[in-house]
C-alpha cells in the first residue's frame, strides 16, 4: 500500500468510525495523546482527547443511517517522512489532521476543527 493509502485509510477510520459509532475504528486512527481543538473565540478554546473521542464515538454521537452517505472529502496537504497534514470535510464538520508515522501506522496526533457553515 502507498503512504497515501495508508494516510487516507487512517482519515477514514477517524470519519467513517465516528459515522459508524465504530469505537474501534476511532481507536486505530488516534494516537493516545491526541488533542482535538476547536477554536471558539480568544478567550475559549474547546478540546477534547483520546478517551473522549472513543467514548464520544462509542456513544453514537456522530452516527448516521449510511455511512456511504455521508460527505467525506479527504485531502491530504503534504507529507514528509513520518508525518503528514490532512483535511476532511464531512457532514457537519472540517477537520485539519496532523499524523505520525508511528510502529508501522499513521496515527492522529492533533486536530484543529471548526463547523460547516
Amino acid at each position: 500500500m502507498k503512504i497515501e493509502e495508508k494516510i487516507k485509510k487512517t482519515a477514514l477510520n477517524y470519519v467513517e468510525g465516528w459515522y459508524s459509532a465504530d469505537s474501534k475504528r476511532m481507536e486505530k486512527a488516534l494516537h493516545s495523546k491526541l488533542v482535538k481543538r476547536r477554536f471558539v473565540s480568544p478567550q475559549e478554546i474547546w478540546d477534547v482527547n483520546t478517551p473522549w473521542m472513543i467514548e464520544a464515538t462509542e456513544e453514537g454521537r456522530g452516527k448516521i443511517d449510511d455511512i456511504n452517505q455521508g460527505k467525506k472529502e479527504v485531502t491530504i496537504l503534504d507529507y514528509y517522512n513520518n508525518i503528514a497534514s490532512v483535511k476532511i470535510i464531512s457532514d457537519k464538520f472540517v477537520d485539519y489532521l496532523h499524523m505520525v508515522f508511528i510502529q508501522g501506522e499513521w496515527k492522529i496526533v492533533d486536530v484543529l476543527w471548526d463547523f460547516v457553515k
